[in-house]
């Protein structure tokens, strides 16, 4: 079987879907190194504006999937191309277009919340991340259900707790503070880092503890910034933009607490990531985040303030929660591997190989 997949969201700096597509894929090639593994992508870090983005994923994917034959093609993220030259593959990480559309600028209003849900129409089968994204797919898009599958995502071996020596190196290269709270993931409203600012303004002056903000910055971000200031945190809250793929497990392994307050997820996997870090986590109970916590996180309301600040507030406080919470953090962790999410994505593409191209 010869596999085609968009692998451009892998070049350069690689946010979630990159991630998945790298691990996906890795995956793939480990249990079933007997099929043949096409990469699709322009060679290099390309910034994909509206009009190169429906050029890459309209045009070239599928022209470049009939050139190298292949018998499936897999879209890792955004949109299925409306001509397929094989049988298509297409991966809904979310729906926050549609859910959230005033979070976007009105530029890319249209794409995201318009024509996204248009074209994953056109997909042969459609893989949900959760069983709350496959929810949402039925409910706003109106697939049928045979159509979509859910595979949830894994956690690399890499993200395990980490030695102190290599705690201090990644302190020391970003500049961190003794002791800290975490939130990794986009800088953006969605993401309810508000919610999170305000419950650490609450509880600032009782801890000695800081607040790490680390992702790459989003859609509306100042106004965050603007947040931080007027609260007086601009010397107790740390921006890090960017942390390299190697950093990751120890920044985790670093934090008190991991705190996630995010609004929507189709996911999150920057909470299991966590967990397998043996950091104590908090996060909200929105869409998909229970089906990854399970019992092994505190999860408060969204956009619950004094919530979220209890909750923290009890995790540092608490030395037998807190080591409670790294124990189950762990084993919860250890359900979600990426040679499982590989194997159920195989059986999807194996079920279309009968399948008519068009």
């Amino acid at each position: 079987m010869r596999l085609a997949i968009d692998t451009q969201s892998t070049l350069g700096h690689k946010t979630g879907i990159g991630q998945y597509t790298a691990h996906l894929l890795a995956a793939l090639r480990h249990i079933a190194p007997e099929h043949e593994y096409v990469e699709l992508n322009w060679g290099g870090d390309v910034v994909m504006r509206l009009d190169r983005r429906l050029r890459w994923q309209q045009w070239d994917v599928p022209r470049r999937a009939k050139r190298m034959r292949a018998d499936v093609l897999h879209v890792p993220g955004f949109d299925a191309p409306l001509w397929r030259p094989c049988p298509t593959v297409l991966t809904v990480h979310d729906l926050i277009g549609m859910i959230f559309p005033a979070n976007l600028p009105p530029a890319s209003r249209f794409y995201w919340s318009k024509w996204l849900p248009f074209a994953a129409r056109f997909a042969h089968r459609i893989i949900a991340d959760s069983d709350a994204t496959r929810r949402d797919i039925l409910r706003l898009l109106r697939v049928p259900p045979e159509r979509v599958t859910v595979i949830q995502l894994g956690v690399d071996p890499r993200f395990q707790p980490q030695a102190q020596p290599a705690i201090e190196a990644c302190r020391a290269r970003h500049t961190l503070p003794a002791r800290f709270i975490l939130y990794l993931g986009t800088l953006e409203p969605r993401k309810g880092i508000d919610t999170l600012i305000d419950a650490f303004a609450s509880l600032a002056h009782a801890h000695p503890h800081d607040l790490v903000l680390a992702g790459k910055r989003g859609w509306y971000w100042e106004p965050l910034f603007d947040r931080m200031r007027k609260l007086g945190l601009a010397d107790r809250v740390h921006v890090i933009d960017y942390v390299a793929d190697d950093d990751l497990p120890s920044l985790y392994s670093a934090a008190a607490v991991f705190a996630f307050p995010s609004r929507y997820e189709g996911f999150g996997l920057p909470v299991l990531e966590a967990m397998a870090c043996s950091a104590p986590v908090v996060c909200s109970n929105a869409s998909s985040l229970p089906e990854v916590i399970g019992d092994a996180a505190i999860s408060i309301r969204p956009d619950d303030t004094d919530g979220l600040a209890r909750a923290l507030e009890s995790v540092l406080g608490d030395d037998r929660l807190r080591n409670d919470l790294r124990e189950k953090g762990l084993q919860q962790a250890q359900r979600f591997t990426w040679e499982k999410t590989a194997q159920a994505t195989l059986a999807v593409y194996r079920a279309l190989i009968d399948l008519p191209a068009h």
